[in-house]
């Protein structure tokens, strides 16, 4: 089965936030994209960490939307993820994949 040809949301904006500790930092960063898309699409978001990083929060605003990250057993945050979409509900997924871990990932659908 071919694999659809990924498509590209633009960055629109980027500020970073740094609070530097002893040996640690505290770093927010605020992303802007915009899907310039007629129709909602399912997005990937990919971020490059360090090995030693740790992301303890998420949050995404969508138009006038605050969605929250929480931490839920695998399987029934897919089946959530899965329902929404099949609602036709934005949804989001973050897994930790074994095989990329120095990657912060999460599936954003209906953006």
């Amino acid at each position: 089965r071919q694999q659809p040809k990924p498509e590209y949301v633009s960055l629109k904006h980027v500020t970073v936030e740094a609070t530097i500790r002893s040996f640690a930092a505290d770093v927010i960063i605020k992303q802007v994209f915009r899907n310039d898309e007629a129709t909602p699409i399912e997005a990937v978001y990919c971020f490059p960490i360090e090995e030693q990083a740790a992301v303890y929060a998420f949050v995404a605003h969508i138009d006038d939307r605050e969605i929250t990250a929480n931490l839920k057993e695998k399987q029934e945050a897919q089946q959530e993820y899965s329902d929404a979409l099949r609602q036709g509900q934005g949804a989001y997924l973050l897994e930790q994949n074994e095989k990329s871990q120095d990657n912060f990932i999460i599936n954003v659908g209906g953006l």
